[in-house]
């Protein structure tokens, strides 16, 4: 957990404010995924992620968890706002000890920078990739 006489680095929460987080430490991993289970959890052409070392987030509020299989058929908890809806953070099985924060709840969104795209083998037409980045059809090391 954050120590308070850390200084904060990163912080955000969901539409209503009910669910809130907080981190003094950077993300070790930040990208764009457009796995289905990423779409459909979203209703939006990817997701944002950022993962954190479980230990370095502080979360405050309710939340209720919802189980799927994710794109690299490993399972996902992900965290909604027991409130509002909106989806804020997940832990993935495949990634034991770091928590998924969605980069939208973000109080400064600016912080986010994507690393590269993920599973562009499903994205949209309507919605291509983030020029730039390294793009990978599926997970990278995944087969």
């Amino acid at each position: 957990m954050p120590n308070e006489a850390e200084p904060l680095r990163y912080a955000g929460a969901c539409l209503c404010g009910n669910v809130q987080w907080r981190s003094s430490a950077s993300p070790g991993l930040q990208f764009n995924c457009y796995c289905v289970d990423c779409r459909k959890s979203t209703g939006a052409a990817c997701l944002p992620i950022m993962f954190f070392k479980a230990d370095d987030v502080e979360l405050h509020g309710e939340i209720t968890y919802f189980h799927s299989i994710g794109g690299s058929g490993n399972v996902i908890r992900r965290g909604f706002c027991s409130h509002c809806g909106a989806q804020v953070v997940a832990h993935v099985e495949l990634i034991p000890g770091m928590l998924s924060i969605r980069a939208g709840t973000l109080a400064d969104i600016t912080q986010f920078e994507p690393k590269a795209n993920i599973f562009v083998s499903h994205a949209p037409a309507w919605s291509p990739p983030t020029p730039g980045l390294p793009s990978f059809a599926r997970l990278p090391n995944s087969g």
